[in-house]
């Protein structure tokens, strides 16, 4: 039986009426063979024109439908639920883009109207070979993963804690909030971190829909978008957290001392700790790879001290399983180790201080009390920062990290608050200030008195020694010319990598990183917080260097992605232009496998055979297109319909 097709031509106002004869190519479109009907309208999209669509299909008993006029990406979707309105098949429908293809880029009248003619043929052609595709849906779970309890994960978590979801909130540390926890000020305008920070994380803490989960890592992930399986390991505080109210009695009486790692290892903490003051949850822990009494040295110090019977050795790990539809890994960042770059002088010259070390150090609840000491305990007479340590640079890191001339300027302005007479010195090869008020900031501080700002050739055109009981930073100027400071300390800006052990989660949840260990988005321009492995999102420095404020839009983003997603009550509609292996040809060769980038393609030990799972798969089309028997089927893109639409425009 032949097939009924409709064209219908959209004059898309001018766009297309004063570029092309609409008249001629409607008289072409009439001549096609299976062309019954033939319409133009002036605006097709429009309510009135879709109305008009809708009685010509019925009227007509169209069985597939041909629309002349803009590219699919604007209107494809709109012309498909025309159809479906209709009782016809959405995929019976081709698009021929006579305005982005044609009207717009072709000058002379007369081609535009031979192309626009092509490629309505080439439309019809191929819709003939176009098949019925089915609409499907699964049940999927609301409910969310966030990892990582950092002010990226924070901000996800809140904005996705709604009526009828629960979200997990997992954080390997004992306490939450992240590095931003840790800050004294945020630039540009200097507020408290602390006060700043808080609220929120008492809010997190508190919230009905939000489950905090701290000493917690995933340690395996099956399923797929709406439907993951998620295995999480728990580790054990061995301090009850509901009876425990952090007041250091047990501290005071443990006789292990430890370099503190959030103090960036400044000053010593027990082996029984609160991370730091003002920590959440307010709840001791107990670091067992330094505890006596894991040590087998019978030591119960803490226990007895204890007023509140808190202390439980008896605990261990907790392994549980959660059921979430999607996931969002907020993990944060680290920062390049200086050592691995020797002209610093990071950990040979005394006094020369990573930022994250001089940032502990100017926090009132740091290793000083806030105030600025050198090692010798006396307050510094000179400072020096220096940029782009490891950054922007061949050898290191090759990238800028985007914060560190606005945090450096942070740094200057509060050591001039607590030591006005300080002279500080930034050395820099360029500055990198975005945002609205950054400017302003920096010329604030160029006016400051004691400033100086020393040009630099490059990042690497510096060199740190220590001469003679001074600090001697040898450079190369901006005019090449070799020249030499003296400082009393250095404080070094380090480039910002990927957090330690993203490997293992890139892993676990079948993502990518790049060389520096971030992970890598879907799109960097379109998709900046999806992945190639659907459900899974990325936010905050796990993506890549960022600012508090990027940082918190990121994890909102992709928040609210997964709420217009994943609707409590409602089902989720899956690909429909999908592959699938043609049953019984498979030769097992496995290059399919290797190339999908979002691991659709599994063995399927039944058929003995590979095979296409349908709810990963997102119709990209390479495993049709690189099968070397051709037994792979793209739907809707199938060999027939391709080349059936190739011959209609050469024709």
């Amino acid at each position: 039986m032949s097939e009924k097709i409709g064209v219908f031509i959209c004059e898309c106002g001018p766009n297309i009426r004063d570029a092309i004869d609409i008249n001629e190519i409607e008289s072409f479109a009439r001549s096609l063979k299976d062309v019954i009907f033939v319409r133009t309208f002036g605006l097709l999209c429009s309510d009135k024109g879709k109305e008009i669509i809708k009685e010509d299909i019925k009227k007509s008993n169209l069985t597939r439908v041909v629309f002349a006029g803009c590219s699919p990406k604007e209107h494809e979707i709109t012309f498909r639920k025309v159809l479906k309105e209709t009782g016809l098949n959405p995929f019976l429908l081709q698009v021929a883009n006579i305005r982005e293809q044609c009207a717009w880029v072709v000058k002379d009248r007369k081609s535009a109207t031979q192309k626009a003619k092509a490629i309505i043929n080439g439309a019809v052609r191929r819709v003939i070979f176009q098949e019925p595709l089915e609409i499907k849906e699964i049940e999927c779970q609301p409910d969310v993963l966030v990892v990582g309890a950092g002010i990226t994960g924070i901000s996800a978590a809140l904005t996705l804690a709604q009526k009828n979801r629960k979200v997990y909130l997992l954080e390997k540390l004992p306490s939450i909030g992240g590095r931003a926890a840790l800050y004294e000020e945020i630039f540009p305008g200097l507020e408290c971190a602390s006060c700043m920070l808080a609220p929120k994380l008492d809010e997190v803490l508190h919230n009905d829909h939000i489950e905090v989960s701290t000493l917690s890592e995933v340690q395996e992930v099956r399923g797929y978008f709406g439907n993951f399986l998620v295995k999480v390991k728990k580790r054990p505080r061995f301090v009850d957290v509901r009876t425990c109210i952090g007041c250091g009695a047990c501290f005071e009486v443990c006789p292990v001392k430890v370099k503190n790692e959030y103090n960036e290892g400044l000053d010593e903490r027990r082996a029984i700790y609160i991370p730091y003051a003002g920590a959440l949850p307010n709840v001791a822990a107990i670091d067992r790879d330094n505890c006596l009494h894991f040590l087998g040295k019978g030591c119960d110090a803490c226990q007895k001290a204890c007023p509140f019977g808190s202390i439980n050795f008896d605990e261990s790990d907790e392994i549980r399983e959660i059921k979430v539809g999607a996931t969002i890994l907020a993990t944060g960042f680290d920062i390049f180790d200086p050592r691995k770059a020797l002209r610093y002088g990071y950990g040979k010259v005394e006094n020369v201080y990573t930022a994250l070390e001089f940032e502990r150090m100017l926090n009132s609840t740091g290793p000083t009390g806030g105030k600025i000491l050198l090692r010798n305990g006396h307050p510094p007479r000179r400072i020096a920062l220096v940029h782009c340590v490891g950054s922007r640079s061949e050898k290191y890191k090759d990238y800028c990290s985007e914060i560190c001339c606005m945090y450096l300027l942070k740094f200057a302005r509060m050591a001039k608050k607590k030591l006005p007479d300080v002279s500080i010195s930034e050395f820099y090869s360029d500055f990198c200030l975005p945002g609205k008020e950054s400017q302003r900031f920096c010329d604030q501080m160029r006016k400051e008195r004691g400033m100086r700002f020393i040009h630099i050739k490059k990042p690497v055109s510096i060199k740190i020694q220590r001469k003679k009981g001074n600090i001697v930073i040898h450079y190369t100027d901006i005019n090449g010319k070799t020249r030499y400071a003296t400082s009393d300390m250095v404080v070094l800006a380090p480039a910002i990598t990927g957090v330690n052990g993203a490997e293992d989660i890139a892993r676990i949840f079948d993502i990518s990183q790049d060389k520096d260990g971030f992970f890598i988005e879907e799109h960097r321009n379109l998709a900046p917080v999806s992945t190639v492995t659907r459900g899974v999102y990325v936010a905050g420095c796990a993506q890549g260097p960022k600012d508090i404020q990027d940082s918190v839009a990121q994890g909102q983003a992709a928040a609210g992605i997964i709420l217009s997603q994943l609707v409590p009550g409602e089902n989720l509609m899956i690909e429909t232009v999908t592959a699938t292996v043609r049953e019984g040809l498979c030769s097992g060769c496995k290059i399919c496998v290797s190339l999908c980038p979002y691991k659709a393609i599994t063995y399927d030990e039944e058929k003995k055979e590979y095979s296409v799972n349908e709810i990963l798969c997102r119709g990209c089309g390479i495993c049709a297109s690189t099968c070397p028997a051709g037994v792979i089927k793209a739907r809707h893109f199938t060999d027939k319909e391709i080349l059936a639409e190739m011959e209609g425009l050469l024709e």
